[in-house]
């Protein structure tokens, strides 16, 4: 048998070689105006659908027809569609473990991994959820039309909410079962209140409406305060504040550090320019991922009635600590470079 001596590279002919194809063009193609629009198109369809079932909801109402899903329902449907699958959109009770409530609020986002409701309803549809304030991430209060009475309303109902007796997670909280230090310069647990409405009440003015905003919120402590007025249609107002270590450059106010130190300020975004539902929900989302609870004494702060328990009258009643326990506080701690 004849062996062929030829290397590989040889056997291709210079007719049949092809030249190799520039990779350095290989770019991904640019669709960032398409792509910074689709979140912006998401919250102006939810917006959209919110407004239609309102106004059928108004419709119906008149001959006291039964209009189906309530406007509040709507806006929880469309926040679990825009808000990321580990936050809980749901409605109910919230109250502490001294036993008060602020009653009733129409969206509740809850972290219902790490937290249960304190009582859950019978059914899924029957109401009834008793909502611990430790495991509430945001709380809303939905308006159909936004007046200056029902204004005064919302915010005592989010005021209300913030007075609740809510332990803080400090600055070093890693996640909810992890912390380092109690560093009291940071927060990672302030509660997100806002006020969404429909559309404003016949002869309100919006400016009217935002300057009662903030003179009502002028006599709240800091944390106290709601963090955005959204009507749809009409514009959102949230809070910023001069970051002194981005050059004083306008910044969210998250509520969580640096702005907890320096004056806060309203800034309104029109409609015109933004749809307010995205607004809302662009706040919700920073804030949302800043926040980590602490879960670890909820069972026992829902549950134990410390003035039950009895201790034994006799102190030898007790079990020693072991001695390889013992031995290991007479040693250093390990350096992190060893």
């Amino acid at each position: 048998m004849k062996s062929d001596s030829k290397e590989p590279n040889q056997s291709r002919t210079t007719e049949n070689a092809r030249a190799l194809p520039d990779t350095t063009t290989w770019k991904p193609r640019d669709a960032s105006q398409t792509l910074t629009a689709v979140f912006a198109e998401e919250c102006r369809a939810s917006e959209t659908k919110l407004l239609h079932g309102l106004q059928h909801e108004r419709r119906l109402a008149i001959d006291n027809f039964d209009s189906g899903l309530p406007f509040e329902g709507l806006v929880r449907e469309e926040l679990k569609r825009l808000l990321p699958r580990r936050y809980s959109v749901t409605t109910g009770l919230l109250l502490d473990r001294l036993g008060r409530t602020a009653g009733n609020c129409d969206v509740v986002i809850f972290n219902d991994t790490w937290f249960q409701p304190v009582k859950s309803p019978a059914t899924e549809n029957s109401g009834g959820k008793f909502i611990p304030i430790e495991g509430v991430y945001a709380v809303g209060e939905v308006k159909q039309t936004l007046s200056s009475s029902e204004l005064d309303q919302a915010m005592e109902k989010l005021v209300k909410c913030q007075r609740l007796d809510r332990p803080r997670t400090f600055a070093h909280r890693i996640v909810e079962n992890r912390k380092g230090c109690d560093c009291q310069h940071g927060l990672t647990n302030p509660l997100i209140s806002f006020i969404l409405a429909g559309a404003l009440a016949a002869n309100e003015s919006l400016q009217d409406l935002i300057e009662r905003f903030f003179d009502i919120s002028k006599e709240l402590k800091r944390l106290e305060v709601v963090r955005a007025l959204c009507v749809l249609g009409e514009g959102t107002v949230l809070w910023s504040f001069h970051d002194p270590l981005s050059n004083n450059e306008v910044c969210p106010a998250t509520f969580v550090e640096a702005d907890l130190f320096r004056p806060i300020f309203p800034i309104f975004s029109p409609a015109s320019y933004r749809s307010p539902l995205l607004c809302l929900v662009q706040m919700l989302q920073l804030s949302l991922f800043h926040i980590v609870l602490g879960p670890e004494d909820f069972a026992a702060a829902y549950s134990l009635d410390r003035s039950g328990i009895k201790l034994p009258s006799n102190p030898n009643i007790a079990l020693p600590a072991d001695k390889e326990w013992l031995d290991l506080l007479n040693k250093p701690c390990r350096s992190p470079d060893r």
